[in-house]
């Protein structure tokens, strides 16, 4: 069997070389606009794959995480958040999520005002001063939206 293809005619020869005729004018287009496709795909697949990750501040400040344990008279507080919006709080064997979690994380981010630099003395003393007046352990670790990870620990 031969064949060969004209513009949008397709002619086989057939054993007994009677030749037979087959218009192909769709289906060669579809095959044409398939293979147009493929370098189309690839080329924005490898933009998406290659290009750097960027984000504005406001998405860099909803990316963090923030663990707060405080121990008074053998009682373990610990308000913990993870982005973009789980909220837990716990005080000893009682755990709250959700909204009541979240004020009670927004009253303690108030109480110490978490600042990267801050010495841990200075938060011990927010802690004393508002409402835990014999604290015996802080525990603070907080994740920034660059991702790195600041503690201060106290015991006394």
């Amino acid at each position: 069997m031969q064949y060969a293809i004209y513009p949008y005619v397709l002619r086989i020869k057939l054993m007994n070389n009677i030749p037979i005729y087959v218009h192909v004018k769709n289906e060669v287009m579809y095959m044409k606009k398939k293979w147009c496709m493929l370098p189309i795909i690839l080329s924005l697949l490898l933009i998406v794959l290659v290009s750097p990750v960027s984000a504005s501040g406001t998405e860099l400040m909803t990316l963090f995480s923030i663990r707060i344990t405080v121990v008074e008279n053998g009682v373990e507080y610990e308000w913990e958040y993870d982005s973009p919006s789980q909220y837990e709080y716990e005080q000893g064997e009682r755990v709250i999520k959700g909204d009541e979690a979240k004020e009670k994380m927004e009253n303690i981010l108030r109480v110490l005002n978490l600042d990267e630099q801050e010495d841990v003395n200075h938060y011990v003393q927010r802690l004393k001063e508002s409402q835990f007046p014999e604290l015996d352990r802080i525990d603070i670790r907080f994740m920034n939206g660059e991702g790195k990870l600041y503690t201060w620990v106290w015991e006394s």
